[in-house]
């Protein structure tokens, strides 16, 4: 098996160097990751301007430019087959709720996913210290659980900061809610600072609920953003050109 990995972090990060042993046990591994940190790149791309790539290692490139930059960089100009799985991480803090659609990491998983890769997305809870041995013996079960499997998208799995003997298990979740509080903050000197304190709705099942209660979440992504309750209530048929309003 071929396994791609990147991240948001950076090329150079503790989450991607662990994920990265831990995939070698599984296939031939290769890392295309950004150069710098870029935590909340969303899935941005460089469309803008040439993309610079540097190999550091052996199946080991470094590039100037955005987590998604780093996955169709890999998938259509160095490696010389496409990997059968892709994964991302571990990124250093969560990736809950609707920070799927900020977050780096999930997108550079989304990437894969769109060109009809397996990919998955491995996140750990920021804690002073990082409890990376958890997320290396974590992120290898679930590895050993879906790398032969590969009957899904885009999985994101998020593991609690916690000694690996007080996590209680796996469950499947689906995403949660939250907002953050005062996002926006004015400095003096006229600019803007966005960020904000994270303030999460608890509902059972959820993502946000698993990790409060020292669960590793494993949330089932789709690609289709498409609101098709809204749109069955309002067509009474569909076409392949679509309906008219």
């Amino acid at each position: 098996m071929i396994i791609l990995i990147t991240n948001d972090d950076g090329v150079n990060s503790e989450g991607i160097r662990i994920l990265a042993d831990v995939a070698a046990d599984f296939g031939e591994v290769w890392v295309v990751a950004p150069s710098d940190e870029m935590s909340a790149a969303s899935h941005s791309l460089s469309v803008r301007r040439s993309v610079s790539v540097k190999k550091v290692g052996n199946n080991f490139y470094s590039v100037e430019g955005s987590p998604a930059d780093s996955v169709l960089i890999a998938l259509f100009g160095i490696m010389p087959k496409w990997p059968d799985l892709v994964l991302s991480g571990i990124n250093a803090g969560f990736n809950l709720a609707e920070d799927v659609f900020y977050s780096g990491t999930v997108s550079a998983a989304r990437e894969g996913a769109l060109y009809g890769i397996p990919s998955i997305a491995f996140s750990l809870e920021n804690s002073n210290p990082m409890f990376w041995d958890t997320a290396e013996k974590v992120s290898r079960e679930v590895l050993s659980e879906f790398s032969s499997k590969r009957d899904f998208k885009l999985l994101s799995v998020n593991i609690p900061a916690a000694p690996y003997g007080h996590i209680r298990g796996k469950v499947w979740t689906y995403l949660g809610n939250r907002i953050y509080n005062k996002p926006v903050k004015r400095n003096g000197d006229g600019t803007f600072a966005i960020g904000g304190k994270p303030e999460f709705i608890v509902r059972e099942g959820s993502d946000v609920w698993a990790v409060l209660n020292l669960y590793v979440s494993i949330t089932p992504l789709s690609l289709d953003l498409t609101d098709w309750k809204v749109l069955r209530g309002r067509t009474s048929r569909l076409t392949s050109r679509g309906t008219d309003l």
